[in-house]
Parts: C-alpha cells; sequence; structure tokens
C-alpha cells in the first residue's frame, strides 16, 4: 500500500475492516506498527470514515467503513468478519440467529445468543441485542400476541412467524419426549429438569438452555459432607434441517462460557438436530459435545412425524392441503410423548377447524395467515381464512383448543374483538380481491366460555361492516354434524370432544353461544 494513499481509498479498496486488519496490512507492506497505527487513527478522522458506533471490538479495535458502503451484504459480511475475530459474544449471537432462520422469539434470544445472563466481564444478552438493533442488524417485530427478534437487512433470510411457531411446536414435543427419556434413564433428576417454556425456565451457569437437569450420576456428580453434589445435563435443539459446522462452533463456545468458572460442576451438553453435516457431526465430537438426532432419541417414527408436523403447519398447512388421515395419524404418533398431547391438540386444532369449514362450506381455505392494515402496518394472525364460493363472504375464525376444566376468557375474548378483528378487517377489506364482500368473524373454542365472556360479546354495539359469531364446543359439535368426512368427525371427537378427563368438565357453567349480527 503506498504511503501516501489515504485511508478512505483503502477502504474503497478492500471494502469495510477493523482497524487492526488496517494496521497488519500496512505492517505487511513494511510500515512499522507504531506508525502504521497512528496512520489509521488520522485517517478516521476524515469526514467520509465512519467507525460502527456502540459495539467494541477486542485490543480496542474499530471496525471502519465509507457512508455509502453501509447497509450492503459485503458490508454485514465484513461485519461477521470482524465479529468472529475480535468481538466473539456478537459473532454468536449472530451465528445463532442463523441457524434458527433468521427469526427467534424474544424470550428465546438469550439461549441463542448463549451469553450468561449476569456475569462479571460479559455481555449479558440484552445488552448484545441493543447493541445489535442499534447497528441495524436486528429489530423487534410484534405480530399479534408475540414478539420476535428478526434481521433488518434484506440481505438474511428470516423465516416467517408460521414456519417458526411450526417448528418451535415441534422442537417442544420433541423436548418433552427427550425430558422422559433423561427421566427414565437416570441422567437428569425426574422432578427437576426443566425444558424451554416452563417457570423456572432451564438454567445453568446462568445460561439459557433448551433443557437442564441436575444429574447425580457418577461421572458429573462430586462427593459432599453429606450427600452428593449434582452435576447438571444441557441440551439444546434445532430441528431447521443440517446442522453445519459454525451453528455447532456457536453451541461449543456456550457450552465453554458455561463451564468457565472453576468452581462450577461438570455440565453434560447434548446438541439435538434432525441431521448434522460431516464438518458440524466432526467438530461437535472433537469438541466434547453430544451430537444426537431426535431419530437417535426418540426413534424414526416419531422422528419422521415431527417433520410432518412442521410441513402440515407450514407448507401443506397453509392451503389446507392435508387429509384428516394424515393428521389423525400425526395426532396419534405424537401425543404418545408424555407432555406433548395438550400442546398438539391446540396447534393443530386450526389445521381440523380449516379442514371442517372447508368440507361443510366449500371454497377456498388458508391457515395460519399473517396480514397487516396498511394504514397503521399492525399485524395480525388469522387461525382460519375462508373465501366461500362465488363472491360471498369472507369468514375469519379464531381457534381456541381447550382442556377439559379451562374456558374461554373474559381477556381472551376482549384481545380478539377490540384488537385483532379490527386490524384484520382492515386488511382484508383494503385487498382488491375482497371489495364489495360481507365480512363474518368467529371465535370457535371445543370448550367452553366463561359467563363474563360470553355476558361481554352479547353486550358489543354490532358493526355494520361484519359480522361477529362465537361457538362454543357443543355449537362447533353441532356443526360437526354437517361435515360428510367420517375421517375429520374422527378426529374432532377423538381428541377435542372425548377427552379422558370431559367429564371432569360437566358441572361446569355454560355460556350460550351466540351472535351478533
Amino acid at each position: 500500500m503506498p504511503r501516501a494513499e489515504s485511508l478512505t481509498s483503502v477502504l474503497r479498496k478492500v471494502g469495510p475492516s477493523l482497524s487492526t486488519e488496517l494496521v497488519e496490512r500496512l505492517v505487511a507492506e513494511g510500515v512499522s506498527a507504531d506508525a502504521a497505527r497512528q496512520r489509521i487513527a488520522r485517517g478516521a478522522r476524515d469526514f467520509d470514515v465512519v467507525k460502527l458506533a456502540g459495539v467494541r471490538f477486542q485490543h480496542n479495535a474499530r471496525f471502519l467503513y465509507l457512508s455509502d458502503q453501509f447497509g450492503d451484504a459485503p458490508f454485514w459480511l465484513a461485519v461477521e468478519r470482524a465479529f468472529q475475530r475480535g468481538g466473539a459474544a456478537y459473532w454468536a449471537a449472530v451465528t445463532g440467529m442463523k441457524a434458527r432462520g433468521g427469526r427467534v422469539r424474544l424470550i428465546d434470544f438469550p439461549g441463542v445468543c448463549g451469553a450468561p445472563t449476569s456475569r462479571k466481564g460479559q455481555y449479558p444478552p440484552r445488552h448484545l441485542l441493543d447493541r445489535l438493533i442499534a447497528i441495524q442488524l436486528l429489530e423487534i417485530e410484534e405480530i399479534s400476541e408475540e414478539t420476535y427478534v428478526k434481521f433488518r437487512p434484506h440481505v438474511y433470510q428470516c423465516d416467517t412467524p408460521e414456519v417458526l411457531r411450526a417448528r418451535t411446536l415441534a422442537e417442544s414435543v420433541a423436548l418433552e419426549g427427550v425430558r422422559d427419556w433423561m427421566r427414565k434413564l437416570g441422567f437428569t433428576s425426574y422432578r427437576q429438569t426443566r425444558i424451554r417454556g416452563e417457570d423456572p425456565a432451564p438454567e445453568v451457569s446462568s445460561i439459557a438452555w433448551d433443557l437442564s437437569g441436575p444429574s447425580y450420576i457418577r461421572p458429573l456428580a462430586r462427593a459432599g459432607e453429606v450427600r452428593l453434589k449434582p452435576g447438571f445435563v444441557v441440551a439444546d435443539i434445532n430441528l431447521r434441517g443440517l446442522l453445519d459446522a459454525p451453528a455447532v462452533a456457536a453451541m461449543v463456545r456456550k457450552h465453554d462460557m458455561a463451564c468457565a468458572l472453576p468452581t462450577f460442576p461438570p455440565i453434560m451438553p447434548f446438541l439435538i438436530a434432525e441431521a448434522f453435516t460431516a464438518d458440524g457431526h466432526s467438530l461437535a465430537k472433537q469438541k466434547g459435545m453430544l451430537p444426537t438426532t431426535t431419530a437417535q432419541l426418540l426413534g424414526d417414527i416419531i422422528a419422521r412425524a415431527l417433520h410432518e408436523l412442521v410441513d402440515m403447519l407450514t407448507n401443506l398447512g397453509a392451503t389446507v392441503a392435508v387429509n384428516p388421515e394424515h393428521l389423525d395419524k400425526v395426532l396419534r404418533e405424537l401425543t404418545r410423548i408424555e407432555g406433548a398431547a395438550d400442546n398438539l391438540r391446540g396447534a393443530l386444532f386450526e389445521l381440523a377447524v380449516a379442514y371442517l369449514v372447508k368440507e361443510v362450506d366449500g371454497g377456498f381455505v388458508k391457515a395460519g395467515v399473517q396480514v397487516k392494515d396498511p394504514l397503521t402496518r399492525r399485524a395480525a394472525d388469522i387461525d382460519v381464512l375462508l373465501d366461500r364460493p362465488d363472491g360471498k363472504s369472507v369468514l375469519a375464525i379464531e381457534c381456541k383448543a381447550k382442556v377439559p376444566g379451562n374456558m374461554v376468557t373474559l381477556d381472551q375474548v376482549r384481545r380478539w374483538r377490540e384488537d385483532r378483528v379490527p386490524v384484520i378487517y382492515e386488511a382484508l377489506s383494503a385487498a382488491g380481491r375482497y371489495a364489495g364482500r360481507s365480512f363474518s368473524f368467529e371465535f370457535w373454542s371445543n370448550g367452553r366460555f366463561r359467563p363474563d365472556a360470553a355476558a361481554w360479546l352479547a353486550d358489543q354495539t354490532a358493526d355494520p361492516r361484519f359480522e361477529i359469531v362465537w361457538r362454543d364446543g357443543d355449537a362447533v359439535r353441532a356443526y360437526l354434524g354437517l361435515a360428510k368426512s367420517g375421517a375429520i368427525t374422527k378426529i374432532m371427537n377423538e381428541h377435542y370432544f372425548r377427552h379422558p378427563l370431559a367429564s371432569l368438565n360437566k358441572s361446569a357453567p355454560v355460556a350460550p353461544t351466540g351472535n351478533q349480527h
């Protein structure tokens, strides 16, 4: 690099870089290290040279770029390279996000980034998130009742909320199965094994995991003065296809962070995936991780059913291109996992309802549709959207599957009527294909409505723009009687109406089904 070459010219030639990389470039061309650092420091004060604000790198390095380089694919690639070289905590967070399709639930971000929540000298998850938002790499997105963290630049792939929800459900079912397996083998304490989504959350060494539990098996436990001191078994799961070497490397760093405290007991780490690349599996084994697949832990039948579950809730379920016999098969196979049945019934209720309304009313139906009000930019999810045939009304259904003893609450119906219905109406009515159509919004449950919830719905002032209807279990069962398909009738009866605990709810007060015109 010529001595007279400006920093602006260098950045134009080599692209965004760490200041330490630029110093090394000068040194390689014969400039002393001190002189090189001075030249970079002086050049960094140029008007068109920008420092990436708010992110600290090792050895006080700064990430430098030109203002017109910000935001394109080479820029973010350079940022990732800088993180890998001198900002490991940020690199792990970004790598974890990429491994999970560019979108995660906000509550899951601590486990994805792998940072300790409270440890001296380490950035906690919230700090990492705030900094990555500040440089416009990540952003927060709220859709209906869920808050997500996602990549902001369009150069990154971001899975849709529907895909994430489907995968999260499959992972939750798998975690229930893995927990049951660990309990029965005596790997972990029966009562203290936690999985993602529970309170208290699975956390070991102040780091969040998808599964954790104390273990009293001999390689992990240590003798105490009175009794054994347990070690821990932890696991993270990612069912988004093949897990590659960078994703595994981020998990290795997470485990290293957990074991960094010299007085902390031993930790046995499982890494669960559908499958691994050859490099990913090799790296995990080299680093002492336990890479394993759902098929190895839970068997081929369950692993295949988990994959089919995601398909049903995304690619196939979007247009209900799934036959009820297949839905029943997946339900039967996965509900054998202890603790998974209620979550599965809730998530698949909308698929069953979608098939049912298409069977009875006809038309074109979709499940799990996300819409956005073009004026307010607020988003909402439609569980089931039916475009009735011959230009008739458009039906949007909110589905709430209830286990016996649980009822639809006032808070649930108010959020639906006051928040979701207006957003969905504005979004659909703004779409040209629905111009001049009438709209109906319905709330369906296989259970019952609390009396105050039904009374509140009945008291609402009618809106001339659309119809509001709510159906409890009795009304849904009556509608089911109109179906000709024995398969959908069998699914609804066996999984949603003839629950073994149903008799416990017979004495509960009944809120009548109603409608508002």
